[in-house]
């Protein structure tokens, strides 16, 4: 069937200025927005190494496997981790409890949240199966 002809030229701009006729999710709109590894770097690096061994805090690697084990998609996990990060707690923690007894809680984070949104979905995407299942005793 053959499309109007207006309609094909609005589809064209539409596509050629790069409007999507979906919306964004507020997790794609921070990460786009923001630095998410600066933030990384000014905010969590001085307790969060990349990799094991952990020395004051879980491995951002160890975090990450630890939220895609017990979440089905990136936009839940990140929620997820921003909700802990903004109140830490025992019963938000992914890690059991001996992570908690070595490690403690972190403090709560005081930077917004479309920093907490754009950080959390990086330390999704640093995910390395060859890593380990994230194991902080």
């Amino acid at each position: 069937m053959k499309q109007p002809a207006a309609f094909s030229s609005v589809f064209l701009i539409l596509a050629m200025s790069g409007v999507s006729a979906t919306a964004a999710s507020p997790v794609q709109a921070a990460t786009d927005a923001i630095d998410a590894r600066e933030v990384y770097e000014r905010h969590c690096r001085v307790c969060h190494t990349m990799q094991p061994p952990a020395t004051t805090a879980p491995p951002v690697q160890g975090v990450s496997a630890r939220y895609r084990g017990a979440f089905g998609t990136r936009d839940a996990a990140v929620a997820a981790m921003v909700d802990f990060m903004k109140a830490p707690s025992a019963a938000k923690s992914k890690f059991g409890r001996g992570a908690i007894s070595r490690f403690g809680l972190m403090p709560a984070m005081t930077i917004s949240d479309k920093e907490l949104t754009a950080v959390s979905a990086w330390i999704w995407d640093q995910y390395d199966p060859s890593a380990g299942n994230g194991n902080c005793r």
